[in-house]
């Protein structure tokens, strides 16, 4: 029975988290928690938040496929006939090229770091925006907290008379503020905690990928060495 390698299996990762993140929506729609949310909050930042989860959410799962695929790729360098199964355009095939086209000139042998670098930024490529839109995500959150402040101080602040009328009226504006700084706060944060633990999840998956790659490529003359002397 053939199983995944654990640096091919990010995306199967994902989807169980995608899962969850499902059942967990539906139970948020099925008891009114949504309806809550489109009722109470009238910045509807929180609304922004959500959407933007769903949106991040997806994107992860892309990076996630990319990740295993570009792994199957750095796998298919250990195979020692010309041209099988390398997937053209592969991260780990254009730095095997690079890698090689610098080891045959004696002048970029300390472009190593260089090459390095390069790989990192490849390997990595689209989880610092996923990070920065968590963050922004918070920042989100608490930029509703103000808002929610600022409805509350305002109802205080044109209180002019103390009737009692008027004194239900300045409850009922402020306690429309507290609902917009909770409710916006619930939905930075708690966005932000679930897109962290999918991008940390990518970033652990693209840093094995980086050893694998630089082991396989510094592996292949060694093989390619051995196959001459065989024949």
């Amino acid at each position: 029975m053939n199983t995944l390698p654990s640096s091919e299996r990010t995306f199967l990762y994902w989807l169980a988290l995608a899962g969850l993140l499902a059942l967990g929506a539906t139970f948020f729609i099925h008891f009114g928690a949504l309806q809550l949310f489109i009722e109470q909050d009238s910045s509807r930042l929180s609304l922004i938040i959500l959407a933007g989860l769903v949106i991040a959410t997806a994107h992860a799962g892309y990076c996630a496929y990319r990740l295993d695929r570009e792994s199957a790729a750095a796998g298919a360098l250990k195979t020692t006939t010309p041209g099988a199964a390398s997937i053209p355009g592969s991260i780990a095939l254009d730095y095997r090229d690079l890698a090689r086209r610098f080891s045959a000139e004696p002048h970029n042998l300390a472009d190593s770091s260089t090459l390095s670098a390069y790989l990192e930024q490849r390997v990595h490529a689209g989880h610092a925006s996923g990070w920065f839109v968590a963050d922004l995500m918070i920042k989100l959150g608490l930029l509703g907290t103000v808002v929610g402040f600022i409805f509350m101080l305002n109802s205080v602040a044109q209180m002019e008379t103390t009737d009692l009328n008027a004194a239900k009226l300045m409850l009922t504006q402020m306690s429309s503020g507290m609902r917009i700084a909770l409710f916006t706060t619930l939905a930075g944060l708690s966005s932000g905690l679930i897109l962290g633990i999918q991008y940390q999840l990518l970033d652990r998956s693209a840093d094995r990928l980086f050893r694998k790659i630089v082991r396989e490529v510094n592996a292949a003359p060694e093989r390619e060495g051995k196959t001459v002397e065989n024949d």
